[in-house]
C-alpha cells in the first residue's frame, strides 16, 4: 500500500509539473511580439531670420569710454545635402544625427562706434558691405523623449564663423539657425502604417530678446523647419 501511495504521489507531482510547463508555453505563445522597427530616410530643409539693434558693454581706455552698436539683418537657408537613415521603435525615434547640413547666410547692416571722452561724445558710422557666406558639415541631433515626438538639439556648425561687420551678437552665434522648435509631433499610428510611404512634418519657433545692462538693444529671431521621411524596407 505504501509503495502504491508513493507511486501515486510521484504521478501527481509529475502531472503538476506538466501542467505548469504547458501553462508557461501557452503564456509565451500568447505574448505579443515586439513591433518591428520602422526605417526611414530623413531629409531636412529650413530657413532662419534674425534682426537686431545691439550695443555691447562699454570699455574704458585712455580716459575714454567706447562701445559698438550693431544693427543687422541675417537670413539663412539650409538643407541636408544627403538623407540620414533613422528608425522608429514603438513610435519613438531612436537617437540619430543629421550630419550633412549645408546652407547660406546673407547678412547686411552697419556698425556704429560710440565714444565718450570727457564732455565730448561721438558716433562714427562704420558701413558694412552685404555679405553671403556658405557653410557645410552642420549637425543636428534628433531623439524622442516619448512616443510621437521628435526633439531637436544640440546643433553644431563648426564651419560658420562670426561676422564682425555688422557684428553678430553672442545670442546669434550660439544659435546660428535661430531658436529650435519644440518637440515635433508625429502620430505613432502614422509611423506604423506601412502603406504611408512619405511623411512631411513642419515646425517653427520664434524668440525676442531684450538685452540688459551693461548691454542694450533687442533681437528678434524666427526659424522654420521641414522634415521629409521616406519609408524604407527593413
Amino acid at each position: 500500500m505504501r509503495r502504491a501511495a508513493r507511486r501515486l504521489g510521484r504521478l501527481e507531482r509529475n502531472a503538476s509539473l506538466l501542467a505548469f510547463i504547458a501553462a508557461a508555453c501557452f503564456g509565451a505563445a500568447a505574448a505579443p511580439a515586439a513591433p518591428a522597427p520602422a526605417l526611414f530616410e530623413l531629409s531636412v530643409t529650413g530657413t532662419a531670420h534674425a534682426q537686431w539693434d545691439h550695443t555691447d558693454a562699454p570699455t574704458t581706455a585712455d580716459g575714454c569710454e567706447r562701445s559698438l552698436r550693431s544693427r543687422g539683418t541675417r537670413d539663412v537657408r539650409f538643407r541636408s545635402s544627403r538623407p540620414a537613415v533613422v528608425r522608429f521603435v514603438g513610435g519613438r525615434l531612436s537617437p540619430a544625427d543629421v550630419r550633412s547640413l549645408t546652407g547660406t547666410v546673407t547678412l547686411s547692416g552697419p556698425n556704429t562706434l560710440n565714444e565718450t571722452c570727457g564732455a565730448t561724445e561721438t558716433h562714427t558710422p562704420q558701413p558694412c558691405a552685404k555679405t553671403r557666406r556658405s557653410f557645410t558639415g552642420g549637425t543636428v541631433h534628433l531623439s524622442s523623449t516619448k512616443p510621437g515626438a521628435i526633439t531637436l538639439g544640440p546643433l553644431r556648425i563648426a564651419s560658420l564663423h562670426r561676422s564682425g561687420c555688422p557684428r553678430e551678437p553672442d545670442d546669434v552665434v550660439r544659435a546660428p539657425l535661430g531658436p529650435l522648435p519644440v518637440p515635433v509631433r508625429i502620430p505613432p499610428a502614422t509611423v506604423a502604417n506601412a502603406k504611408i510611404i512619405r511623411i512631411t512634418l513642419t515646425a517653427s519657433a520664434s524668440r525676442r530678446t531684450t538685452f540688459g545692462q551693461p548691454e542694450a538693444g533687442k533681437l528678434d529671431e524666427r526659424a522654420a523647419w521641414t522634415f521629409t521621411l521616406l519609408r524604407q524596407r527593413p
